[in-house]
């Protein structure tokens, strides 16, 4: 049964890669180039690269339970069909197993193109009940990415295709078969405002300041090497809200002890360099005179700073899992204790902050914008900041709309007298 998958490996930069291969261990030309040049190129994590590679492989998938070599379909003027790029958009939305399924049968049975919508619409062996569909949210990303990464592909093509006429046909048609596959697109409906994470309290952090305090006896890590190791990982995360995948590839060489400065190479979105605290300066300076500089030469010649006791750098699923013991040691964490919840919690307490100041010496919005997109390293017009701001938000609304209520019973207290 053909398959497609992906593999990392550390390229000469010293970055993780992550490539699309085939059932043989070959790599696909498309698809990792257009992930070199959208995602890769502009600093997207690997973990980001191998998520849109695995939306990429379903598309091979597809072809192959079609019988369709996708390679030469996209490169050619011919390009794919609406009916294709219909029954593309429909198995993109199933489950992974459901997708294995079809193709073990049409494998054998479907015919080798599609070539009409009945056939398109009749075309899975699966019987309806028998077909699962992923998450409206998942439907939604894989068609968003395989979409993004046809239309680049068919705008190569097009750049050796006579541009056509002003007005014609097929000038105002174009790429009907990317408006049909975008239009399949599952809606997804905005979450209920309760059901959005938040940052955590200071009640919270205050739990989890004592937890990785590697002096404290609630500290659940074994070894020295690991509570001082953790509770660096902790203090990082908390004093400026870097990303997971931002942290593991902080170099010692990243730190600038004596000015408190930490520079982020390796991000998603850009690359900065972000304020600690001088406490967390001073827990850098132990871990690494104490603890990383002893292990062998070596062993730690990659330079990165979090690492093993035997010098190997961590991968992401450690820094779940030192949150993950935190959690289970104390029970007043909540269970969305993790390291991207910090990242909430710092942008809460930078907007508290904000709030106290004067009214004279407060900082404009715009301005505050600005200054939230530059440290969490999102672009100068981006939006997030409304998003990871939802907790301050939703207190001061509250505050407001128990004020207005207390006003109006007052108001009608009054009346009656």
């Amino acid at each position: 049964m053909q398959a497609f998958s992906t593999r990392s490996f550390t390229a000469s930069d010293g970055v993780e890669m992550a490539v699309l291969v085939d059932d043989q261990g070959s790599p696909l030309f498309l698809p990792n180039v257009y992930a070199t040049f959208h995602y890769r190129d502009v600093g997207s994590s690997s973990a980001t690269i191998k998520k849109a590679l695995r939306a990429l492989g379903m598309a091979y998938l597809w072809a192959s339970a079609r019988k369709l070599d996708l390679h030469a379909a996209i490169s050619s003027e011919a390009f794919l069909s609406i009916e294709q790029c219909e029954d593309l958009a429909f198995f993109l939305r199933l489950d992974r197993a459901s997708q294995d399924r079809e193709l073990a049968v049409s494998l054998e049975e479907l015919p080798s193109r599609v070539v009409r919508l009945e056939q398109v619409r009749g075309g899975f062996h699966q019987k309806a009940a028998e077909r699962k569909a992923c998450s409206a949210e998942e439907g939604a990303y894989r068609i968003r990415i395989v979409a993004a990464f046809l239309e680049f592909q068919l705008a190569k093509v097009e750049q050796d295709l006579p541009r056509p006429a002003p007005g014609t046909a097929k000038d105002k048609a174009a790429h009907p078969s990317m408006r049909r596959l975008k239009a399949l697109t599952p809606k997804v409906s905005n979450a209920d405002e309760s059901d959005a994470l938040e940052g955590m309290d200071e009640v919270t952090m205050a739990f989890a300041d004592e937890i990785f305090d590697p002096a404290s006896e609630t500290n659940p890590f074994s070894t020295d090497f690991i509570k001082h190791r953790n509770h660096l990982v902790y203090r990082m995360l908390s004093d400026n809200g870097m990303r997971r995948s931002e942290l593991r590839f902080l170099q010692v060489d990243d730190v600038d002890y004596s000015k408190n400065r930490v520079r982020i190479r390796v991000s998603k979105t850009q690359a900065r360099t972000v304020p600690i605290s001088s406490a967390t300066a001073l827990a850098f300076h132990h871990f690494v005179l104490e603890h990383w500089s002893k292990i062998p030469a070596k062993q730690r010649a990659h330079g990165y700073l979090f690492i093993t006791a035997e010098g190997r750098h961590i991968c992401a699923d450690t820094i779940n899992l030192i949150f993950r013991t935190a959690r289970k040691k104390a029970h007043e964490l909540p269970k969305d204790f993790a390291p991207h919840a910090l990242r909430r919690t710092w942008n809460d307490r930078l907007s508290t902050k904000v709030d106290k100041a004067p009214p004279d010496k407060r900082i404009p919005k715009n301005e505050e914008e600005q200054m939230r997109n530059r440290l969490m390293g999102w672009r100068k017009d981006s939006q997030m900041s409304s998003r990871y701001s939802r907790r301050t938000i939703r207190i001061k609304s509250d505050q407001i709309a128990e004020e207005l209520a207390n006003e109006i019973a007052a108001g009608k207290k009054k009346d009656e007298e």
